[in-house]
């Protein structure tokens, strides 16, 4: 399909490097839901529960932040990430220096990738949504 202007439509179905913020929020909801679940004594059924609802607060906090503050969480998210990469493979693993820091600096570079195309997706979303109304 194309609009008036020749080009074609954004899908909104598209496969896009975003899902890997999907897995990324799937792992920490999962983990906030057991956590919880664990804590208060609570089945498998209430930690995913909660983990669907840590996941839908989540999305909602990151898709309604401004340019500025998404790009901080986002850059927080990446150093905490490189931090912890680069600490478990000098420590337990027992990699040299560079081959710790390139590994680090690998999975920073895509977990950025995926925060910038989640942004973008956020807003083809809602251009999409905006239009469908």
């Amino acid at each position: 399909m194309s609009d008036a202007g020749g080009g074609a439509k954004p899908s909104i179905m598209r496969l896009r490097a975003g899902f890997l913020v999907l897995l990324a929020l799937l792992m920490v909801s999962g983990m906030a839901g057991r956590w919880t679940a664990t804590l208060f004594s609570l089945g498998l059924g209430w930690a995913a529960l909660i983990g669907l609802v840590v996941a839908v607060l989540i999305g909602a906090v990151l898709s309604r932040l401004s340019a500025a503050a998404y790009v901080g969480v986002a850059a927080m998210v990446c150093a905490v990430l490189m931090y912890t990469v680069f600490d478990f493979a000098r420590g337990p693993v027992d990699w040299s220096d560079g081959l710790a820091g390139g590994v680090a600096l690998l999975l920073g570079l895509l977990l950025a990738a995926a925060f910038w195309d989640f942004w973008r997706l956020t807003h083809e979303v809602r251009a999409w949504a905006y239009k469908h109304e």
